[in-house]
């Protein structure tokens, strides 16, 4: 009699088979994943299986690029043409400026505009499953090389290729790590499928702005006395300017408080750095400004943030130090 241990490793290997038989039978289904003609594939369609990945990307400013008000406001109800090529990019892997695509745009940079390539589906990774519904390739030198984001963020590549020496590279600042299998299980035959892959170290697909530890580090803010006088100093390590970008609104604020022993905050200066205005820090800089403050202040508070077109604020880095009195 079977022990419980080879009943289950027969039974998985038997739904296993099953799976794949079912699979095979029926992959005419996944030709729309690298089919392009009058349609392309949807992003919709790759969460199917990528789940995680949808939904981190759904979320991302990809997603809108060509459907958020602002975008079109700017090019006056799109008909910059120009700047469509970037913000709803054909379904191909491109060396540079991707051309625009003629379905679909309202996907913005959807999943096929970076990882369909020559009738394949693209990525850093070997694939760990034991059945593939479409053409798989690896192509780790494309997508660990910041060249596949330069192709449409031009101005900010042209700032980091200047900087020489080690940098981080966009992906390591702006997609998150995590340990995960490159597909989830939905029910049915994915569940078999997706029991057979690995975990992987992978990276998100959010596209985020920096924040805490990492922000901090990359993006020192600090109040230095001298001769009884106040200077706020930021440095910006980033490889590229601060803020960065070639269009859009990107404007960060430093803020000023002094706070009197009640705690009460009265704003003592504010600066801004904008590209448009020569203001922004270039990569590997840093500016300072001077800070003059009362008598009953007894400590100063410093806050950058970053402002977007909706009014959302977000805190790049932040300090507070106690003053002697004056």
């Amino acid at each position: 009699m079977l022990c419980d241990s080879r009943k289950r490793l027969l039974v998985r290997s038997f739904l296993a088979v099953a799976a794949m038989v079912i699979l095979l039978a029926s992959c005419a289904s996944f030709k729309h994943l690298t089919f392009v003609s009058n349609t392309f594939p949807r992003a919709k369609d790759c969460g199917k299986c990528h789940v995680d990945i949808y939904h981190e990307w759904s979320e991302s400013d990809h997603a809108y690029a060509y459907t958020n008000p602002h975008f079109r406001s700017a090019t006056n109800n799109y008909s910059f043409e120009d700047c469509l090529d970037c913000h709803a990019p054909e379904p191909m892997l491109t060396a540079d400026t991707p051309a625009t695509r003629a379905v679909g745009r309202e996907e913005g940079v959807t999943c096929v505009a970076c990882h369909l390539d020559r009738g394949e589906l693209c990525g850093p990774l070997e694939p760990t499953g034991k059945v593939h519904p479409h053409p798989v390739g690896v192509r780790r030198e494309v997508y660990y090389n910041t060249g596949i984001c330069g192709r449409c963020h031009e101005g900010t590549f042209e700032e980091w290729s200047s900087i020489r020496g080690d940098k981080e590279t966009c992906q390591q600042c702006h997609m998150e790590p995590v340990m995960r299998k490159v597909t989830q299980a939905t029910g049915g035959i994915s569940n078999v499928l997706v029991s057979m892959e690995k975990q992987v170290p992978q990276k998100r697909h959010g596209f985020r702005i920096l924040q805490g530890a990492q922000s901090d580090q990359l993006i020192p803010l600090k109040i230095e006395s001298s001769d009884g006088s106040l200077c706020v100093h930021v440095q910006n390590r980033l490889p590229h300017s601060l803020p960065t970008g070639d269009f859009g609104f990107r404007v960060l604020h430093l803020d000023v408080f002094g706070i009197d022993a009640d705690g009460n905050a009265t704003l003592a200066g504010r600066w801004e750095l904008a590209g448009e205005s020569a203001t922004a820090i270039a990569p590997q800089e840093s500016r300072e400004w001077p800070l003059e403050w009362g008598g009953d202040c007894r400590s100063v508070r410093a806050v950058l943030t970053r402002r977007s077109y909706d009014g959302e604020a977000l805190v790049l880095a932040e300090t507070q130090v106690e003053v002697a009195k004056p």
